[in-house]
């Protein structure tokens, strides 16, 4: 995927800009606070539907303004066909979808026609960081090359509040008939969406296990080694089950889960077991890497896991997604920033950046200049 323009107006500190990019790698210079990140976050809001630095919409308003909109205009390399996007988002939290004029009404039809990798320094502490931080880079994506996903999490998430809210009325109130028939139902679908979510995040894992070691590999010279693995309810009780396209194994897995700790989550008062535990466990050199891995250790894994998200990418549909990479630079050391670029060429690379001594060494084709919320190409 190639993007060809972005258009922004109200968004943030950008009240009105046409940005355009080369298909090699372009760079957003300029110091703080003056627009770059911003204009990364609207482009990956076609990828992603939504922003990777808040919930609320209205903080990607501009603050005298009650709306904004941004368009995407992009090539598809599979068939060299350009395509438009374009997303209004309104102060009152209403969002619009559009894809080559045709106005979408789900976030899954929309999700999936443009494809991006995101870094970010906050992706960092992936490593370190919540089980949770992990989940949603699975899940993340996932949802971009199978963008059904989307709705699984979502069907997934509606039966685990209505669960949770049964078992706290349970443990409140009592068991009832009634109460413990609900109970039953609502605990076989949990089963259900288990199943179906541990089977995509359990091949997508697969499919980072075949890139991400390399690619590690790479950014520490040959030093040290990477293994990632899947940790849910299915494999904590039965280690050698792996097989994730089994979804009827998979199923009764989870059954044998829950029916043996009922009595478990009716005395917490909450589901306990299930897909939102899941986990990414990460080894290097034989040791849990959440516990001992350096800085240094921290970045290359989450670039390995980067890279790595861009190969499943092309490898699903045919061409790499773009490359957004906000302040990467500045994170790593001349090695690591050889590594990567070297790993991206012939794909296209949207860098920020805040200083043009960084940019020395490094061969770009096209630099934009960026100060308060405006773009200006000076390379």
């Amino acid at each position: 995927m190639i993007i060809k323009n972005i258009n922004i107006k109200n968004y943030r500190n950008i009240a009105s800009a046409g940005i355009e990019f080369s298909d090699g790698i372009n760079v957003l210079l300029g110091e703080n606070a003056n627009g770059k990140t911003n204009a990364v976050e609207a482009a990956y809001q076609f990828a992603y539907g939504k922003s990777f630095r808040t919930k609320n919409i209205a903080e990607t308003i501009n603050f005298n303004c009650d709306h904004s909109e941004i368009s995407l205009e992009f090539i598809n390399e599979k068939n060299d066909r350009t395509n438009k996007m374009n997303i209004k988002l309104g102060r009152d939290k209403t969002k619009k979808f559009s894809y080559n004029g045709i106005a979408l009404k789900k976030l899954s039809e929309f999700i999936g026609n443009f494809r991006a990798v995101l870094f970010t320094p906050d992706h960092l502490g992936l490593v370190k960081g919540s089980p949770e931080s992990r989940r949603r880079f699975i899940d993340t994506a996932i949802s971009q090359i199978k963008p059904v996903y989307l709705s699984y999490i979502s069907d997934y998430e509606r039966v685990l509040i209505q669960r949770n809210h049964l078992l706290k009325t349970i443990k409140e109130k009592g068991e009832t008939q009634d109460r413990m028939s609900q109970f039953y139902i609502w605990t076989k679908k949990l089963v259900r969406y288990c199943a179906i979510i541990t089977r995509y995040r359990g091949e997508y894992i697969e499919r980072i296990k075949e890139f991400a070691p390399e690619f590690y590999s790479g950014l520490s010279s040959g030093r040290e080694n990477i293994v990632f693995s899947y940790i849910s309810h299915v494999n904590r009780d039965k280690a050698e089950f792996s097989n994730y396209s089994d979804f009827e194994e998979c199923e009764n897995l989870y059954d044998n889960v829950f029916a043996l700790r009922n009595k478990e989550e009716l005395s917490c008062g909450t589901t306990l077991y299930g897909a939102h535990r899941d986990d990414l466990r990460i080894d290097i050199n034989g040791f849990a890497a959440r516990g001992i891995a350096s800085q240094g250790q921290q970045r290359s894994a989450v670039l390995a896991l980067k890279l790595a998200e861009g190969n499943i990418s092309k490898i699903s549909h045919g061409e790499y997604p773009a490359f957004l990479f906000d302040d990467i630079l500045s994170e790593l050391d001349r090695t690591r920033q050889d590594f990567i670029l070297k790993n991206l060429a012939g794909r296209q690379v949207i860098i920020t950046c805040c200083s043009a001594e960084l940019l020395k060494d490094i061969k770009t084709d096209k630099i934009i200049e960026v100060k308060d919320g405006e773009f200006i190409c000076i390379l």
